[in-house]
């Protein structure tokens, strides 16, 4: 073994055993280590956790930190952690109503005989259905314990229901799972991101969520529905996974579905249990038989099609993809591009239709031609959504948003960000169901996104309850879609920089490396958060690289286009 692979284990062994002892919360089962928490072999090679149990003779402080403790691990339906309770609280207990994630300095004392108190900053929650929100600033909470002696040994007699853990367990035990439901045109699969335990429990946690529905931010009004029937639940409470297959075995309401809705109820459960390494395929039954077995379970209609991953410019003498070493050009709309000469460009899939912005205002490009349909001044870039409607809003009048049609028709839409000054950017995720706005109030700014409704012909109808995400820190120039869950943003520093940070809807912020060189104008996404590409008022199109720095990857950009 070289010396250098001897320091990096040396490290990683370290790291470890910080953990260990310090969060007391078990170990990898891949890890080498020979001493530690016991660990369980699961199918899909996820990591578990299987802290200690109570040692004989505990005081009722250690007793109180070991059940804290050994609360991060689910195997087993918590049977660790409920080895430090009585034997009538264990039955009790319910593990499974949330999650309080804190930074894991905790203070535990003995209040009185019998009593004691854990105190510990709450920086995030999970629910019961794995609905994720971030507590900011920490709120510093104190819950209550009782004990009683159980031969000869303290053992908890009363706790608050859920399970507190710190926020390096967290993300080793949890993992998000986008569950998937019906957009309110019934013809595009809407993810809505939940977290739930690795191992043998996951594919359980994630139907019965499913069965439950939607969140409310994106149910409100039908944005987004299931097309379970109302009662639908598990016959024997768990699905099983056998050689790649899971099985969801439904009660008799299930049969009161035409074939239609069993399509879509088979679509469901394949996005949702996608996301679950073990799983390959889903067999779905209604009491132990087989509903309707020719129905296709097929996603790919109901799911957006990737987009393509290379850059998709306007340089002075060509629109389209960047392939490393030329433009290939994208013959059906670079002739206009050229004589438009735009500063914000939207495509559509198959880039046979694209929105623009122009010095006149906001066009369709299509067939070869420019069709303007929107001249009022101080006009933001138009978004554009996979049912071919174009989104434009002056930037000082954030409450005028327009959707126009192909034909010309303009429609203004109610928007829910009342109270707003300012409007920086807007589009709409890849799905059509949701709109991302970045908003100004006064000094202040707020990235929202919205579900929407449609009506007939899918005309836009109605958005829902806002939602605020995190943004980049600094003053935001603009933000975008990276893929159906994610979104990034980008803003400028006090030292000339410029920050970016990506936000999972319904999980984790994430800061990116600071951008050092330019000015950036405009950003887009492209499937991945390694597809993010930024482009600076110089011309540079900016990409992330392995030595975790933005790079120029092609010079001479005059618009950098977001693929819809």
């Amino acid at each position: 073994m070289s010396q250098k692979l001897s320091r990096g284990t040396a490290m990683a062994l370290a790291i470890l055993a910080v953990f260990v002892l310090t969060a007391c919360s078990g170990i990898p089962r891949t890890s080498g280590v020979n001493q530690g928490s016991a660990v369980v072999p699961v199918e899909d090679d996820a990591i578990e956790f299987l802290p200690s149990g109570p040692v004989e003779g505990a005081t009722i402080e250690q007793i109180l930190r070991g059940f804290v403790e050994a609360s991060s691990s689910p195997v087993s339906d918590y049977a660790i952690a409920r080895q430090f309770l009585t034997p009538e609280f264990a039955a009790k207990w319910d593990a499974t109503t949330g999650v309080s994630v804190d930074a894991g300095l905790r203070t535990v004392t003995q209040t009185a005989e019998g009593q004691g108190q854990l105190t510990y900053s709450l920086n995030a929650l999970v629910d019961s259905q794995g609905n994720y929100a971030d507590v900011s600033p920490p709120q510093s909470i104190t819950s209550d314990y009782s004990f009683q002696e159980v031969e000869g040994q303290w053992r908890i007699s009363a706790a608050p229901n859920g399970v507190v853990m710190d926020r390096f367990t967290f993300d080793q035990v949890y993992q998000a799972h986008p569950l998937y439901f019906f957009d309110s045109t019934n013809s595009m699969l809407v993810p809505d991101v939940r977290f739930f335990p690795n191992g043998a429990s996951a594919s359980t946690r994630i139907t019965k969520a499913l069965l439950a529905g939607p969140s409310g931010w994106l149910s409100a009004n039908g944005a987004a529905h299931t097309s379970f029937p109302s009662g639908t639940a598990l016959v024997a409470d768990t699905v099983p996974v056998s050689k790649g297959t899971a099985t969801v075995d439904l009660n008799s309401a299930a049969l009161s579905a035409d074939p239609t809705i069993i399509r879509q109820m088979k679509q469901q459960l394949s996005a949702s249990l996608q996301s679950v390494d073990n799983i390959t395929a889903v067999n779905m039954l209604v009491d132990g038989a087989v509903l309707n077995n020719a129905i296709s379970s097929s996603i790919d209609s109901v799911l957006p099609k990737p987009v393509d991953s290379r850059p998709l410019v306007l340089t002075d003498k060509t629109f389209g993809y960047w392939t490393g070493s030329k433009v290939e050009t994208v013959t059906q709309l670079s002739p206009v591009l050229m004589g438009q000469q735009p500063s914000a460009i939207t495509t559509s899939a198959g880039n046979t239709l694209a929105s623009i912005l122009t010095t006149e205002g906001a066009s369709f490009v299509r067939n070869g031609n420019a069709q303007l349909v929107d001249t009022r001044s101080d006009l933001i870039a138009p978004a554009l959504d996979n049912f071919g409607y174009l989104w434009s809003v002056p930037a000082d009048q954030p409450g005028k948003l327009f959707v126009i049609s192909t034909d010309g028709k303009q429609q203004q839409l109610d928007v829910p960000w009342t109270g707003a000054d300012n409007i920086l950017s807007l589009s709409l995720s890849r799905d059509g169901s949701r709109v991302l706005a970045l908003l100004q109030f006064g000094d202040t700014y707020q990235l929202v996104v919205s579900a929407l409704v449609r009506g007939e012909k899918s005309v836009p109808s109605q958005l829902g309850v806002p939602v605020t995400l995190s943004l980049a820190a600094g003053v935001p120039i603009t933000a975008a879609w990276v893929d159906s869950t994610t979104v990034v943003s980008v803003s400028a520093v006090a030292n000339g920089g410029s920050s970016v940070r990506t936000q999972v809807i319904g999980g984790q912020g994430l800061d990116l490396p600071v951008v050092t060189a330019g000015t950036p104008l405009s950003v887009a996404g492209a499937n991945t958060v390694a597809g993010i590409r930024i482009l600076t008022s110089d011309g540079q199109v900016l990409t992330q690289r392995s030595s975790a720095q933005w790079q120029s990857t092609v010079t001479g950009v005059a618009t950098l286009a977001v693929q819809q």
